[in-house]
């Protein structure tokens, strides 16, 4: 099973947050989207109990490893994984340069954000993606997700944490709603007979 999480609410989206901000291509998680990880980790717990394989990656991006190492805490997991293929949006309107380089955990990776959990860099093509159009987007999220059930073990469950666009890209290519797509949404993909993206079973939390 794959489940896939957009991370909780963003500083920059908060008044009292906005001024600790360090980098502001790269906002850290508010309090309340601590939270909102918390409740979405919980929810995922049950979801897994049945899998005796769990990984969880993440986006690079600060908003999303915090929200991952939030849901760690929940499902007693004490590691995840950095992945570039499931990060940001990467469009020139929202980033004048590309941001990869200059993020949190690329520019200052010992920083208490990051304490108590162990994070495996598995960060490529840092300096391919950027500039992307929605298409490019699209095409990344739906290529790895693909990937990632042609290669899933039956017993494995993988935890995407990233981002608004790669779980509206997933709902779009089921022909769903894209309207309810709020901090810390979850949904998770169950390969059935075959391992097609469009012969698995969408899930909606």
């Amino acid at each position: 099973m794959i489940v896939l999480v957009r991370h909780g609410e963003r500083a920059d989206s908060c008044p009292k947050e906005w001024k600790k901000v360090i980098n502001t291509d790269d906002p850290h998680l508010t309090p309340n989207g601590c939270e909102q990880a918390k409740k979405a980790g919980k929810l995922i717990l049950e979801e897994i109990k049945d899998y005796k394989e769990i990984n969880i990656q993440s986006s690079p991006f600060l908003r999303c490893i915090m929200t991952a190492k939030n849901i760690a805490g929940q499902i007693e997991k004490e590691e995840l994984s950095i992945n570039t293929e499931i990060c940001e949006t990467l469009y020139q309107c929202f980033f004048e340069s590309n941001p990869l380089p200059r993020l949190m955990i690329n520019k200052n990776p010992t920083h208490p954000y990051f304490s108590g959990i162990r994070l495996i860099d598995q960060q490529l093509k840092q300096n391919s993606i950027y500039p992307e159009e929605l298409e490019d987007v699209n095409n990344r999220i739906l290529n790895y997700v693909q990937n990632l059930l042609e290669n899933i073990e039956d017993d494995q469950c993988i935890i995407l944490v990233t981002h608004q666009r790669p779980l509206k890209s997933i709902l779009e290519f089921f022909n769903q709603s894209t309207d309810d797509v709020d901090y810390c949404k979850v949904l998770s993909i169950k390969k059935e007979e075959s391992t097609e993206l469009q012969d698995c079973k969408l899930t909606v939390y």
